[in-house]
């Protein structure tokens, strides 16, 4: 986790300091926007597809929480769970588009920062303190407090690309910086999200290890965190917890759900916008049902996140960010390092090879961008 809280803490501090006035000066809706205005119609068009995969494969991984969370709560089977959370989420999506995720996401947010706010004190009051927990944690695994006790090198930079690169060209930072009304309040929210994460970080670290304390072992890791609370805190004070755990997970999947149907209908179907409301309803659907498949192919949440946020980083990392160093390269070198990238990080990954599918597929990336660039400029 504190790897991972690194890599995301930087880079959205980084986005504040450095991208966010480009972001909202540039007036684009979506990434592809991007690719289109400094490349071509091609490069669009597989970024848009790319974008497409990372929001759905991600959503899969929030309605894999939110079934979690279900079950552990209803004591309800794994499937019915899934179904209910996924109706939920793809429902008020459907009904409501951006404005329903938009005021949801200030509900949520607000259940989200007191729920941990008086959770994280709480398990610690009920696992002894934080000196008991420590002894615990080395009781029971002392690796399980070494930050480099269960990961090797190779994995640590693979996370860090995969958070770090995802950040820097996330769909739906994009989309909330070209809806930002002033330079100054993009940069101001951005700073403020990076601060955020610290605490998020802290309290899902309080929270882990208590799990790790109080199961040892004997529970399934996804399913942990919601039944650490339904057993600690019975009652009124669980409950409003297990609703803090739902508005995480329904904050981000609304959010990635709108963006990927709305990237298919904009981007690449192209619809305009007097017929575009029916069609990215249609594919909002679409991707929700797409989600709710892939849901039994993940081993894991973590396994759906960070491996579409892989393919997204390894086929687009590159030919955006270099938009905003200054160091474009051709049409050709944009759409080929896209198309390389993202599908060898697909291919690899389906083959089960090692290292991690980022590793290869950014580097392919990097190579035929700067490549194709100086053979075509030379």
């Amino acid at each position: 986790m504190l790897w991972i809280a690194v890599a995301t803490t930087t880079s959205l501090l980084l986005i504040a300091l450095v991208l966010s006035r480009r972001l909202q000066r540039l007036g684009v809706l979506t990434v592809p926007d991007i690719l289109k205005n400094t490349y071509d119609e091609r490069t669009k068009n597989v970024g848009a597809v790319i974008i497409a995969v990372y929001c759905i494969g991600i959503v899969s991984g929030e309605l894999l929480g939110g079934a979690y969370v279900m079950s552990a709560v209803l004591e309800w089977d794994f499937s019915d769970a899934l179904m209910l959370t996924s109706g939920i989420v793809i429902g008020y999506c459907l009904l409501g588009g951006l404005w329903a995720v938009v005021t949801t996401d200030v509900v949520q947010f607000f259940l989200l920062g007191s729920g941990l706010a008086l959770a994280v004190p709480l398990t610690l009051r009920k696992m002894g303190g934080w000196t008991l927990l420590h002894e615990s944690v080395l009781t029971a695994d002392y690796h399980h407090l070494d930050v480099l006790g269960y990961v090797s090198a190779d994995v640590i930079i693979a996370w860090f690309i995969i958070i770090f690169a995802s950040n820097f060209i996330a769909p739906d930072i994009y989309q909330r910086m070209y809806a930002a009304k002033t330079e100054r309040t993009a940069r101001l929210a951005m700073s403020i999200t990076g601060l955020w994460d610290v605490f998020l970080t802290m309290a899902a670290i309080v929270l882990g290890l208590s799990a790790f304390v109080y199961f040892q072992g004997s529970i399934e890791p996804d399913l942990a965190l919601p039944q650490l609370l339904v057993d600690l805190f019975p009652g009124i004070t669980g409950s409003f917890l297990i609703v803090t755990l739902l508005a995480v997970i329904m904050s981000t999947a609304d959010s990635l759900l709108v963006v990927a149907g709305g990237t298919l209908c904009h981007d690449v179907c192209g619809f305009d916008q007097k017929s575009a409301l029916k069609w990215v309803r249609g594919f909002t659907l679409l991707c929700g049902m797409i989600s709710l498949g892939l849901c039994f192919y993940f081993e894991s949440i973590m396994d759906s996140i960070l491996f579409s946020s892989s393919v997204y980083a390894a086929g687009l990392f590159i030919p955006v960010i270099s938009v905003f160093v200054g160091k474009k390269g051709t049409k050709d070198a944009a759409f080929y390092s896209c198309l390389g990238g993202g599908g060898l990080t697909i291919v690899w990954r389906i083959l089960g090879w090692t290292p991690d599918p980022v590793l290869p597929g950014i580097l392919l990336c990097l190579a035929l961008f700067v490549g194709i660039s100086k053979w075509q400029t030379t």
